[in-house]
């Protein structure tokens, strides 16, 4: 009995020493694709009726941050095929971060009515 007793803790102790260090491996490894990943920030400047760079090219599974900025009125910054659809005061900088996760080419456009030329104000994402 008393070997039976020891046999059941050697096995219980075992258990959750495995299930820690699988615990430990998965938190090591998170950490490390994470952190290895810096974002890659990119400046971006709207005006009417244009975008400052007219294309942004990223790689895919980048993490992007663009800061944004207006020269002159309200603009709003949109990527309809990435779901982004983020206003920009006069004055201020909106962020929009994201991961890069597909390929493809994205049109970027202005979200808020800024003026006649409003229509055409067009640029692109390229994802390689």
């Amino acid at each position: 009995m008393l070997r039976r007793d020891a046999s059941l803790l050697v096995r219980k102790v075992w258990r959750v020493w495995f299930l820690m260090a699988v615990a430990l491996a998965g938190i090591l490894s998170g950490c490390q694709i994470y952190s290895a990943r810096e974002p890659v920030r990119i400046q971006v400047k709207m005006k009417k009726y244009s975008f400052d760079p007219p294309v942004i090219r990223v790689k895919q599974g980048d993490v992007v941050e663009l800061e944004i900025s207006t020269a002159d009125v309200q603009h709003g910054f949109a990527v309809p095929d990435l779901d982004i659809k983020e206003p920009v005061p006069r004055g201020h900088t909106a962020t929009v971060r994201f991961r890069a996760e597909n390929r493809g080419q994205f049109k970027i456009q202005c979200s808020i009515l800024c003026g006649p030329g409003h229509d055409e104000m067009q640029g692109t994402l390229i994802v390689e």
